[in-house]
């Protein structure tokens, strides 16, 4: 019996994007890593109570961004994305999160380092968070 060495997809989802595959003409997935991601940028900017039947689910990230900008507040957004991860996104173990105040763009830069249950190396999210007028 022959084996192969085709990796398994861990992970999988839906492209948020809805862009549709060039080669099936159906939606385009995620997979492993990127579906990941995606679900960690979906978790931190959903804000709580918009998940029908589920009011915690969410994040507190998208209030915090209306508060005036400090080296306080970003703190506190960073412990309210520890949180977030930690209770909604099990298939990921945070190593660190990151949070600085860009104060000429009135933006947050943050930066998270985790390792995706099931993949040996090391991952990065980056995202720009601001307010939007």
């Amino acid at each position: 019996m022959a084996t192969t060495n085709t990796p398994k997809r861990i992970y999988k989802d839906i492209d948020m994007a809805f862009k549709p595959n060039v080669l099936t003409k159906d939606v385009s997935k995620k997979v492993d890593v990127n579906a990941v991601k995606q679900a960690l940028k979906n978790v931190l900017l959903t804000r709580k109570g918009e998940k029908p039947f589920e009011p915690n689910y969410g994040s507190g990230v998208y209030d915090l961004l209306f508060e005036p900008m400090d080296y306080f507040i970003a703190s506190v957004m960073q412990k309210e994305i520890e949180t977030t991860i930690e209770n909604y996104e099990r298939r990921v173990r945070l190593i660190d999160v990151q949070c600085s105040p860009n104060f000429d763009l009135n933006q947050y830069e943050v930066r998270i380092e985790f390792y995706v249950i099931g993949i040996k190396e090391p991952q990065v999210y980056t995202n720009v968070l601001e307010r939007l007028r």
